[in-house]
């Protein structure tokens, strides 16, 4: 009966551990929100030397954002 009170103190044990963690992020996300990035130049710069090494001779036209 002890290994049985056991397994399930340690199973409330984790899961009241990862409750207080997940609230906590949630706190921290609202509390300092993600900034918008300005990296947009450099991810296009980077795709767009990429394919150029994949497939020479070639342009990009339009990179739109899949949501």
């Amino acid at each position: 009966m002890d290994f049985l009170f056991n397994c399930l103190l340690t199973i409330g044990i984790v899961f009241l551990v990862l409750s207080l963690l997940s609230i906590s992020m949630r706190l921290l996300i609202v509390v300092f929100p993600e900034k918008s990035s300005s990296d947009d130049a450099v991810v296009v710069a980077a795709i767009s030397t990429h394919l150029n090494r994949v497939y020479p001779h070639t342009q990009i036209t339009k990179m739109e954002e899949q949501k």
